[in-house]
C-alpha cells in the first residue's frame, strides 16, 4: 500500500493539500476502482462528482460505460490533474470549478442518476440535504460516498442510539443507508487521523421530502437539545405542546413514554407526528 501510494504522488504535479477545504486526497486506485464497480454504472447512468482532487476516482468514472460525468471542484490550484481529463473525454465530462453548496444542482444537464465523491467532512451534511433537495426529485436514486467514519454512522444509526440524527431519519423515510467499506487512514494523502467508511444511500419513497420544510423544521427542534425531552424540546416552538396535559395524551396515544427524547423515536414515530402538528 505504502509504495503504491508513493509511486501516485511522485506521477503528479506537486500540490500541497488545504487544510482549510479539508483536503485529503485519495491515492489508493484500488479503492477508486472498487467505488466505481461497487455502484454498477451503466451507460445510461449520469454520475456527478464533488470534490475529485487529483482525479483518482474521476479516471476510474471515465473508465465505466456512464453517458456522462459532473465534475464539481473548487480548488482551482488542481487544474493540472483534472484538465487532461476533459481534454481526453470532452463529450462526457463537464468539469465546474467552484463550491458545490454554491451551486444550483438542478441545473446540471444532463441530470444526474447517481452521485460517487469523497466529500470534506466539513460540507457533508449540508452536501447531502443540497443533494436531496435539489436532485432526488429529478431522478438521482443512489449516492456512495466516503466519509468519515463517525459521520457515517449517523447516517444509518437506528432508533435509541446516541447517533440518531435528522438527516438519518430522513434517510430512513426515503430509503436506506448501509456502510459498505471501512476504509483505513492509509488510503489518502495527507493520512487522515480517523477512519473513513463508504457509504451507500438509495432512495426510492418519498423523494420530495427533503424539500418539506415543516418536515426539517420538526426534526431541527426536537434534536435542538439532545439531552431533554422531546415534549420540551417541541414546546420551544409547537403552541399545542407548550400545554403540557394535551402533548402528553398525544404521546400515550402514540405509545411513548411521557419522558422519550427524540433520538428514541422509531421512523413511523416520526411520520406520524409530522403528521399530526401538519394538522393542527
Amino acid at each position: 500500500m505504502k509504495d503504491n501510494s508513493q509511486r501516485v504522488l511522485k506521477k503528479g504535479t506537486k500540490h500541497y493539500a488545504k487544510k482549510s477545504l479539508g483536503q485529503n486526497f485519495l491515492i489508493d486506485p484500488n479503492i477508486a476502482r472498487w467505488m466505481v464497480d461497487f455502484a454498477e454504472i451503466g451507460d445510461s447512468d449520469v454520475i456527478l462528482e464533488v470534490g475529485p482532487g487529483k482525479g483518482m476516482l474521476t479516471k476510474e468514472i471515465l473508465k465505466s460505460p456512464c453517458k456522462y460525468l459532473h465534475v464539481i471542484e473548487i480548488d482551482k490550484t488542481l487544474a493540472p490533474f483534472l484538465e487532461p481529463l476533459i481534454s481526453e473525454c470532452k463529450s462526457r465530462m463537464a468539469l465546474i470549478w467552484g463550491d458545490v453548496l454554491a451551486v444550483n444542482l438542478k441545473e446540471l444537464q444532463p441530470t444526474p442518476t447517481k452521485v460517487l465523491a469523497n466529500i470534506p467532512y466539513n460540507i457533508t451534511t449540508p452536501l447531502i440535504w443540497q443533494i436531496f433537495e435539489g436532485l432526488v426529485p429529478l431522478g438521482t436514486t443512489q449516492l456512495l460516498l466516503m466519509l468519515q467514519l463517525d459521520l457515517a454512522y449517523r447516517l444509518c444509526a437506528k432508533p435509541r442510539t446516541k447517533d440518531r440524527s435528522p438527516l438519518g431519519i430522513t434517510i430512513e423515510r426515503m430509503g436506506q443507508a448501509q456502510i459498505v467499506k471501512k476504509v483505513p487512514p492509509q488510503v489518502f494523502w495527507p493520512v487522515p487521523r480517523v477512519e473513513s467508511a463508504i457509504v451507500q444511500i438509495t432512495l426510492d419513497k418519498n423523494l420530495k421530502l427533503a424539500s418539506d420544510s415543516s418536515w426539517r423544521r420538526l426534526l431541527r427542534v426536537a434534536f435542538a437539545r439532545r439531552r431533554r425531552t422531546l415534549i420540551n424540546n417541541l414546546a420551544c416552538v409547537y403552541e399545542f405542546f407548550k400545554e403540557k396535559d394535551q402533548a402528553l395524551k398525544l404521546l400515550e396515544e402514540m405509545g411513548l413514554s411521557p419522558t422519550v427524547r427524540a433520538e428514541e423515536l422509531e421512523t413511523d414515530d416520526w411520520q406520524r407526528l409530522y403528521e399530526y402538528i401538519s394538522s393542527l
